[in-house]
């Protein structure tokens, strides 16, 4: 017994908190002590009848009651009279009326109160109240109990058998007949959830959540926001954006911004859930790049000699260069010969005029050019410019040429091996971050040939 009388405080309190006034209705002074049908009385047909806006006879209820001051709310189809009689109050409400809440400043409010029949035309039913009254004696009935639903969300449409009830601070509550009643809760954009509700010895308080059919959109942009967000071809606002409640399914996505290439896409909105997509916009207006600086140290190769030089370049993709090598040697000929050991104006061969195994050499270019940006890390020269390449022997013993004596050392010029002219190069440079080799083909006059490398920095 202890326990029930325990249960049943904890269940009053319950109401208290989850339903604020609506719920501290059922606590109110105003009960329904018996709600019945009277077969024989005929003042609703014959003794006093009345219409209903619609030219149908009312019904009649007969509220059976010592207090004349109390105040009715009916359903939808309202109420069509109201009058105060000895020790009653007549309320006249038209055919297929469900429930009304009945109101007293001192005693409280009965809430929602359904009737447990269904109201028919031209008919009588007494409703036995009990306020507190010494005077009212009736005994209470127990085939009423109390209900109270709570949707979420708290503006959805709440329909107890197939009609739709007022909600009142997020919450329905009313007194209704006991036994299985059909609750339906509704909203936009949810999904609709419904079920069977049983009245039974205890009150019952139900929370209905109905699961969303919508989700959101939070769209933002990089390197910059306040750029313009089309949905469906629709212009809805720029980033970052936050959209309202969105229908679940795929959407047409486009990102402008001034200076930026737009950006297309499908989003897919699914229920209950936030897409929150991060765009990173390119820019049209290509970066400048900043220039930068050569500098090579390289040497060159022949069977017949070696030269070093430099390399000093500056660029983005495309540059251009200036370049300087040289064996730093000396050789000028007073005399010429070929290749054969023949000098010029001489038919003397041998045994040879010079001196084995000596000669002298001078290699010198000057160079400039063009390279270009192949790839993250590989450049291509070319470049063209002056150069000469000097090769001389030495006389080992006078000889006289055209009546003139030239003395032993004299330098003789080797005209086959040597060359004065146009110089042209071409090769190719790979990085490594900062750092550089080169490998390429220097010539002079197409006569002279080496191989080229070298090593620097490029910044």
């Amino acid at each position: 017994m202890k326990q029930n009388i325990l249960k049943r405080w904890l269940v009053v309190l319950l109401v208290a908190l989850v339903g604020g006034p609506a719920a501290l209705a059922q606590q109110s002074k105003i009960a329904v002590a018996s709600f019945t049908r009277m077969e024989t009385d005929i003042t609703a047909r014959v003794t006093a009848p009345k219409k209903d806006q619609n030219g149908e006879i009312c019904a009649l209820i007969r509220i059976v009651t010592n207090v004349k001051d109390l105040m009715f709310e009916p359903d939808a189809l309202g109420i069509t009279a109201r009058e105060n009689k000895t020790g009653e109050i007549w309320v006249y409400v038209p055919r297929g009326a469900r429930r009304i809440s009945i109101l007293h400043d001192e005693l409280g409010i009965l809430r929602n109160y359904f009737y447990p029949e269904i109201i028919e035309k031209g008919t009588v039913y007494e409703m036995v109240l009990n306020t507190g009254d010494a005077q009212d004696k009736p005994v209470v009935e127990n085939n009423m109990q109390f209900f109270v639903l709570r949707p979420e969300p708290a503006n959805a449409n709440v329909y107890i058998d197939d009609e739709l009830v007022p909600i009142e601070n997020g919450l329905f509550s009313a007194t209704m007949p006991k036994g299985e009643h059909t609750y339906r809760v509704e909203a936009p954009m949810y999904v609709s959830d419904a079920g069977v509700v049983t009245l039974a010895d205890e009150q019952v308080i139900k929370s209905v959540t109905l699961k969303p059919r919508f989700g959101y959109m939070e769209i933002f942009s990089l390197p910059e926001q306040d750029a313009d967000v089309y949905i469906d071809s629709v212009l809805v606002g720029k980033t970052p954006y936050r959209s309202d409640r969105m229908a679940i399914k795929e959407y047409k996505v486009r990102i402008e911004k001034q200076t930026y290439f737009p950006i297309d896409t499908v989003l897919n909105v699914t229920a209950g859930e936030t897409v929150r997509p991060t765009f990173h916009m390119e820019s049209t207006i290509k970066p400048k790049v900043p220039m930068n600086t050569l500098i090579m140290l390289q040497a060159g190769y022949n069977p017949n000699g070696t030269s070093y030089g430099a390399m000093l370049g500056f660029g983005r993709k495309n540059g251009f260069y200036v370049g300087f090598r040289s064996d730093f040697g000396s050789a000028s000929g007073e005399l010429e010969c070929n290749e054969a050991g023949v000098i010029s104006g001489s038919e003397q061969t041998a045994p040879p005029f010079y001196k084995e195994g000596t000669t002298n050499s001078s290699r010198m270019s000057i160079t400039g050019g063009y390279f270009r940006k192949l790839g993250r890390s590989f450049y291509l020269y070319a470049g063209a410019g002056y150069g000469t390449r000097s090769l001389t022997y030495e006389l080992a013993a006078p000889v006289t040429i055209g009546g003139k004596e030239y003395a032993e050392g004299t330098q003789v010029k080797d005209t086959d091996k040597s060359a004065t002219g146009a110089a042209a190069e071409l090769g190719g440079i790979v990085t490594f971050g900062k750092f550089c080799v080169s490998l390429g083909y220097h010539t002079v006059n197409f006569k002279y040939h080496e191989v080229t490398g070298g090593i620097g920095l490029i910044f």
